[in-house]
């Protein structure tokens, strides 16, 4: 399936919401997401997210244009709150790799909280996509400093010197994003309820054990 909608016709859309309340803008965000996560495009009914957001058909439409602007639009959003929000929320003076991603995992869950069908549309529509793919659909992605958010400023000497760093972090980071991910389905399956110094504890004890393993 290929749908094509102009990257200026996406920035349209993104401001044209910046009139639109905010709680009113998310609902309709999370409807549209869970439809096009549990449909493929072709059956997903605009009739089913207006009734889950609580809005008019001509609202929607108002804002979005058509269908496949909408889930253009998702895609874009997807990709800038995530990216927005990391490099807007992130301490970038703190040297520590490893309470980096600590923290840029706590970011990225705390979004995943507000728009809990994300994933799951990101996962959707990205899987075939390369990442240079991904960064076009969002013109202003913030290149240059979101490929920082791993290396600016942190203290490489920390690490044991006969540790090869580069593998070590990517190990850190798949630790941090499998157990991020792992609480955000539980979550979200019902089986536990959020709590957000629960989950920083925990996620503590994982990185005090590679500790262990990659500091002197």
């Amino acid at each position: 399936m290929t749908i094509i909608v102009s990257k200026e016709g996406v920035r349209k859309i993104d401001k044209l919401l910046i009139n639109l309340d905010i709680k009113k803008r998310d609902r309709i965000i999370n409807s549209a997401m869970k439809e096009f996560s549990i449909n493929t495009f072709e059956k997903a009914s605009t009739n089913v997210i207006v009734e889950d957001a609580g809005i008019s058909k001509g609202l929607l439409f108002h804002y979005f244009g058509t269908k496949d602007k909408l889930f253009k639009y998702l895609e874009y959003f997807s990709i800038k709150i995530v990216t927005e929000k990391v490099v807007d929320e992130l301490n970038w003076e703190q040297k520590d790799i490893f309470l980096r991603l600590q923290e840029i995992s706590m970011i990225k869950f705390k979004v995943f909280q507000k728009y809990p069908y994300l994933a799951d549309f990101s996962l959707l529509v990205f899987q075939d996509k390369t990442a240079e793919e991904i960064m076009h659909i969002n013109p202003e992605f913030p290149l240059e400093l979101y490929s920082q958010i791993y290396s600016y400023n942190i203290d490489y000497t920390l690490f044991k010197e006969n540790v090869d760093i580069e593998k070590a972090i990517n190990i850190i980071r798949w630790t941090l994003e499998k157990y991020s991910d792992e609480f955000r389905r539980n979550i979200k399956a019902g089986i536990i309820k959020f709590d957000y110094k629960s989950i920083e504890k925990e996620m503590y004890t994982y990185i005090d054990m590679l500790k262990l393993c990659f500091y002197k």
